[in-house]
Protein backbone atom coordinates (compact mmCIF):
# COMPACT_ATOMS: atom_id res chain seq x y z
CA UNK A 1 0.00 0.00 0.00
CA UNK A 2 0.82 3.31 -0.84
CA UNK A 3 1.94 6.18 1.68
CA UNK A 4 -0.68 8.57 -0.17
CA UNK A 5 -3.52 6.89 1.39
CA UNK A 6 -3.14 9.02 4.41
CA UNK A 7 -1.91 11.76 2.70
CA UNK A 8 -2.67 15.39 4.34
CA UNK A 9 -3.58 17.19 0.89
CA UNK A 10 -2.40 20.39 1.19
CA UNK A 11 -0.20 20.62 -1.28
CA UNK A 12 -0.70 23.51 -3.36
CA UNK A 13 0.25 25.77 -6.51
CA UNK A 14 1.79 28.76 -6.41
CA UNK A 15 -0.71 31.50 -8.13
CA UNK A 16 -0.80 33.37 -11.23
CA UNK A 17 -0.85 37.05 -11.86
CA UNK A 18 -2.93 38.27 -14.79
CA UNK A 19 -4.95 41.47 -15.55
CA UNK A 20 -8.52 41.55 -14.85
CA UNK A 21 -11.11 44.20 -15.92
CA UNK A 22 -12.03 46.27 -13.14
CA UNK A 23 -15.91 46.97 -12.38
CA UNK A 24 -18.11 48.07 -9.44
CA UNK A 25 -18.82 51.98 -8.48
CA UNK A 26 -16.64 51.14 -5.87
CA UNK A 27 -13.59 49.37 -7.26
CA UNK A 28 -11.46 52.13 -7.59
CA UNK A 29 -11.56 53.57 -4.61
CA UNK A 30 -10.83 50.18 -2.62
CA UNK A 31 -7.90 49.05 -4.98
CA UNK A 32 -5.77 51.99 -4.48
CA UNK A 33 -6.40 52.02 -1.04
CA UNK A 34 -4.43 50.01 1.56
CA UNK A 35 -5.69 46.26 1.41
CA UNK A 36 -3.12 44.50 -0.35
CA UNK A 37 -0.24 46.85 0.79
CA UNK A 38 -1.66 45.66 4.49
CA UNK A 39 -1.77 42.01 3.43
CA UNK A 40 2.09 42.22 1.87
CA UNK A 41 3.03 43.66 5.20
CA UNK A 42 1.85 40.96 7.47
CA UNK A 43 3.16 38.63 5.09
CA UNK A 44 6.59 40.10 5.54
CA UNK A 45 6.56 40.43 9.21
CA UNK A 46 7.35 37.90 11.61
CA UNK A 47 3.74 37.35 13.21
CA UNK A 48 1.04 35.56 11.91
CA UNK A 49 -2.76 35.03 12.09
CA UNK A 50 -5.16 32.89 13.33
CA UNK A 51 -8.40 31.92 11.75
CA UNK A 52 -11.83 29.84 11.81
CA UNK A 53 -13.75 28.17 9.49
CA UNK A 54 -17.01 26.42 9.07
CA UNK A 55 -17.90 25.26 5.44
CA UNK A 56 -21.05 23.58 4.10
CA UNK A 57 -21.87 21.79 1.27
CA UNK A 58 -25.58 21.19 0.69
CA UNK A 59 -27.67 19.49 -2.42
CA UNK A 60 -29.96 17.33 -3.53
CA UNK A 61 -34.08 17.69 -3.23
CA UNK A 62 -33.50 16.63 0.51
CA UNK A 63 -31.13 19.41 1.40
CA UNK A 64 -28.60 17.01 2.54
CA UNK A 65 -25.28 18.43 3.86
CA UNK A 66 -21.98 18.05 5.43
CA UNK A 67 -20.24 20.59 7.47
CA UNK A 68 -16.58 20.56 8.35
CA UNK A 69 -15.22 23.32 10.91
CA UNK A 70 -11.76 23.70 11.43
CA UNK A 71 -9.20 26.87 13.12
CA UNK A 72 -6.06 27.01 12.63
CA UNK A 73 -2.75 29.21 13.27
CA UNK A 74 -0.43 30.26 10.31
CA UNK A 75 2.83 31.93 10.60
CA UNK A 76 3.95 34.19 8.40
CA UNK A 77 7.71 35.15 6.97
CA UNK A 78 9.24 35.68 3.79
CA UNK A 79 6.47 37.35 2.31
CA UNK A 80 4.07 34.26 2.33
CA UNK A 81 2.87 31.72 5.05
CA UNK A 82 5.45 29.35 6.62
CA UNK A 83 4.00 26.75 8.97
CA UNK A 84 1.11 26.04 9.75
CA UNK A 85 -0.91 24.35 12.30
CA UNK A 86 -4.36 22.92 11.15
CA UNK A 87 -7.54 21.33 13.46
CA UNK A 88 -10.81 20.52 11.78
CA UNK A 89 -13.54 17.91 11.49
CA UNK A 90 -16.59 16.84 9.33
CA UNK A 91 -20.43 16.31 10.75
CA UNK A 92 -20.08 12.79 8.31
CA UNK A 93 -17.15 11.30 10.42
CA UNK A 94 -16.74 12.85 13.59
CA UNK A 95 -14.04 12.47 14.87
CA UNK A 96 -11.36 15.80 14.39
CA UNK A 97 -7.88 15.48 12.75
CA UNK A 98 -4.73 17.87 12.89
CA UNK A 99 -1.85 18.90 10.65
CA UNK A 100 1.49 20.41 11.22
CA UNK A 101 2.40 21.71 7.56
CA UNK A 102 6.05 22.86 6.77
CA UNK A 103 6.90 24.46 3.23
CA UNK A 104 8.80 20.73 2.75
CA UNK A 105 6.81 18.48 4.86
CA UNK A 106 3.45 17.80 6.95
CA UNK A 107 2.64 15.88 10.05
CA UNK A 108 -0.82 14.34 10.50
CA UNK A 109 -2.50 12.95 13.57
CA UNK A 110 -5.89 11.73 13.46
CA UNK A 111 -8.40 11.49 16.73
CA UNK A 112 -8.78 7.53 16.15
CA UNK A 113 -5.46 6.60 15.73
CA UNK A 114 -4.65 4.17 13.10
CA UNK A 115 -4.14 0.61 13.32
CA UNK A 116 -1.15 1.33 11.01
CA UNK A 117 1.07 3.08 13.37
CA UNK A 118 3.89 1.52 15.06
CA UNK A 119 3.28 1.14 19.29
CA UNK A 120 4.16 4.85 20.43
CA UNK A 121 3.94 6.36 17.65
CA UNK A 122 0.45 9.15 16.75
CA UNK A 123 1.99 11.21 14.11
CA UNK A 124 2.19 10.51 10.34
CA UNK A 125 5.49 12.34 8.28
CA UNK A 126 4.89 12.84 4.89
CA UNK A 127 7.84 14.61 2.74
CA UNK A 128 6.80 16.77 -0.14
CA UNK A 129 6.78 20.35 -0.94
CA UNK A 130 3.71 22.49 0.21
CA UNK A 131 2.36 25.85 -1.03
CA UNK A 132 0.40 27.25 1.93
CA UNK A 133 -2.67 30.09 1.79
CA UNK A 134 -5.32 31.35 3.17
CA UNK A 135 -8.45 30.81 1.95
CA UNK A 136 -12.39 31.62 2.10
CA UNK A 137 -14.29 29.04 -0.39
CA UNK A 138 -12.35 29.49 -4.12
CA UNK A 139 -10.74 32.93 -3.26
CA UNK A 140 -7.19 32.39 -1.81
CA UNK A 141 -6.83 35.39 0.64
CA UNK A 142 -3.10 35.38 0.94
CA UNK A 143 -2.79 35.90 -1.95
CA UNK A 144 -2.37 39.59 -3.09
CA UNK A 145 -2.49 39.66 -6.92
CA UNK A 146 -5.98 37.72 -6.54
CA UNK A 147 -7.06 39.85 -3.29
CA UNK A 148 -6.73 42.88 -4.90
CA UNK A 149 -9.03 41.66 -8.38
CA UNK A 150 -11.41 40.19 -5.67
CA UNK A 151 -11.79 43.79 -4.47
CA UNK A 152 -11.86 45.32 -7.57
CA UNK A 153 -15.40 43.76 -8.33
CA UNK A 154 -16.67 45.59 -5.25
CA UNK A 155 -20.44 46.54 -6.08
CA UNK A 156 -21.36 47.84 -2.21
CA UNK A 157 -19.64 48.53 0.88
CA UNK A 158 -21.56 50.18 4.13
CA UNK A 159 -20.62 50.32 7.53
CA UNK A 160 -20.36 47.07 9.53
CA UNK A 161 -19.78 45.25 12.68
CA UNK A 162 -16.86 44.71 15.13
CA UNK A 163 -14.77 41.36 14.74
CA UNK A 164 -11.51 40.61 16.76
CA UNK A 165 -12.10 44.33 18.39
CA UNK A 166 -12.08 46.33 14.94
CA UNK A 167 -14.56 48.50 13.27
CA UNK A 168 -15.07 46.88 9.78
CA UNK A 169 -16.35 48.03 6.74
CA UNK A 170 -18.37 45.32 4.76
CA UNK A 171 -17.62 44.92 1.18
CA UNK A 172 -19.83 42.90 -1.66
CA UNK A 173 -19.42 42.00 -4.75
CA UNK A 174 -19.18 39.11 -6.92
CA UNK A 175 -16.29 36.89 -9.22
CA UNK A 176 -16.79 34.36 -11.69
CA UNK A 177 -14.95 30.50 -11.36
CA UNK A 178 -13.18 31.79 -15.07
CA UNK A 179 -11.19 35.10 -13.37
CA UNK A 180 -10.31 32.96 -10.56
CA UNK A 181 -9.38 30.28 -12.04
CA UNK A 182 -6.80 32.52 -14.33
CA UNK A 183 -5.45 33.83 -10.77
CA UNK A 184 -4.90 29.88 -9.13
CA UNK A 185 -4.40 27.65 -11.92
CA UNK A 186 -5.07 25.00 -9.23
CA UNK A 187 -9.17 25.88 -9.01
CA UNK A 188 -11.48 23.21 -8.99
CA UNK A 189 -14.87 22.23 -9.81
CA UNK A 190 -17.39 19.19 -9.51
CA UNK A 191 -14.65 16.63 -8.57
CA UNK A 192 -11.47 17.81 -9.08
CA UNK A 193 -11.85 19.06 -12.31
CA UNK A 194 -10.48 22.10 -13.98
CA UNK A 195 -13.28 24.82 -15.45
CA UNK A 196 -12.01 24.07 -18.96
CA UNK A 197 -12.89 21.53 -22.02
CA UNK A 198 -16.05 19.36 -20.87
CA UNK A 199 -16.34 21.59 -17.89
CA UNK A 200 -15.94 24.99 -19.36
CA UNK A 201 -19.16 26.42 -19.06
CA UNK A 202 -18.45 26.08 -14.79
CA UNK A 203 -16.21 29.51 -15.89
CA UNK A 204 -19.71 31.64 -15.99
CA UNK A 205 -20.58 30.83 -12.93
CA UNK A 206 -20.58 33.44 -10.10
CA UNK A 207 -18.86 33.65 -6.59
CA UNK A 208 -20.66 35.79 -4.43
CA UNK A 209 -18.34 37.36 -1.85
CA UNK A 210 -18.59 39.68 1.15
CA UNK A 211 -15.17 40.58 2.94
CA UNK A 212 -15.40 42.45 6.46
CA UNK A 213 -12.09 44.65 6.56
CA UNK A 214 -10.85 47.00 9.62
CA UNK A 215 -9.97 49.92 9.71
CA UNK A 216 -5.94 49.00 9.15
CA UNK A 217 -7.43 47.01 6.08
CA UNK A 218 -7.18 43.77 7.30
CA UNK A 219 -9.45 41.01 6.55
CA UNK A 220 -11.31 40.15 9.40
CA UNK A 221 -14.01 38.08 7.91
CA UNK A 222 -15.18 36.27 4.17
CA UNK A 223 -17.76 34.60 3.33
CA UNK A 224 -18.69 32.82 -0.16
CA UNK A 225 -21.34 31.29 -2.04
CA UNK A 226 -21.08 29.20 -4.98
CA UNK A 227 -24.30 27.16 -6.52
CA UNK A 228 -22.71 24.74 -8.30
CA UNK A 229 -24.55 22.49 -10.70
CA UNK A 230 -23.75 18.68 -12.17
CA UNK A 231 -21.74 18.57 -15.81
CA UNK A 232 -25.30 17.62 -16.76
CA UNK A 233 -26.59 20.73 -15.39
CA UNK A 234 -29.68 19.11 -13.87
CA UNK A 235 -30.74 21.50 -11.58
CA UNK A 236 -32.39 18.66 -8.80
CA UNK A 237 -28.30 18.16 -8.39
CA UNK A 238 -27.06 21.35 -7.82
CA UNK A 239 -24.72 21.82 -5.05
CA UNK A 240 -24.33 24.76 -2.69
CA UNK A 241 -20.60 25.59 -1.61
CA UNK A 242 -20.82 28.44 1.18
CA UNK A 243 -17.61 29.75 3.52
CA UNK A 244 -17.33 31.86 6.59
CA UNK A 245 -14.07 32.37 7.87
CA UNK A 246 -12.96 34.40 10.19
CA UNK A 247 -9.45 35.70 11.18
CA UNK A 248 -8.05 37.41 14.34
CA UNK A 249 -4.30 38.29 16.11
CA UNK A 250 -2.89 39.72 13.23
CA UNK A 251 0.58 40.19 13.64
CA UNK A 252 0.53 37.87 16.67
CA UNK A 253 3.51 36.44 17.67
CA UNK A 254 3.49 32.55 16.80
CA UNK A 255 5.78 30.22 16.91
CA UNK A 256 5.23 26.77 15.05
CA UNK A 257 7.12 24.11 16.12
CA UNK A 258 6.48 20.48 14.81
CA UNK A 259 5.50 17.86 17.32
CA UNK A 260 8.07 15.78 19.17
CA UNK A 261 10.55 13.58 17.00
CA UNK A 262 9.89 9.98 19.36
CA UNK A 263 5.59 10.56 18.30
CA UNK A 264 6.43 10.70 14.68
CA UNK A 265 6.29 8.31 12.32
CA UNK A 266 7.60 8.00 8.73
CA UNK A 267 5.98 6.53 5.25
CA UNK A 268 8.39 2.96 5.86
CA UNK A 269 7.56 2.58 9.51
CA UNK A 270 3.60 2.22 9.12
CA UNK A 271 2.70 -1.09 8.78
CA UNK A 272 -0.45 -1.98 6.91
CA UNK A 273 -2.74 -5.25 6.81
CA UNK A 274 -4.30 -7.22 3.79
CA UNK A 275 -7.58 -5.19 5.08
CA UNK A 276 -6.35 -1.41 4.66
Amino acid sequence: MSVGRWTIGLALTLTASVSVSVIGPHAEAVTRSGPVVALKRQLNGHGGVRQSSVYRSVWGPKKDHVTSRSRAVHEFGGGGIAPTDLSFSKSSSGGASRAIVFPDRAYGWEHDRPDYLPAGKSWILETKKNDLYLECGKIRLSDPVTLRHVLATTAAKRPAGVYDGARTTLYEGSITIGELYKLNPRLWVDTFEKPTGQYARYAKLPVKWRLWLGSDQLVRRCQTRYDEPDLFWDAKDRRLETADVRFSGWGDVIDIKPPPAELVATGDELVFSDDD
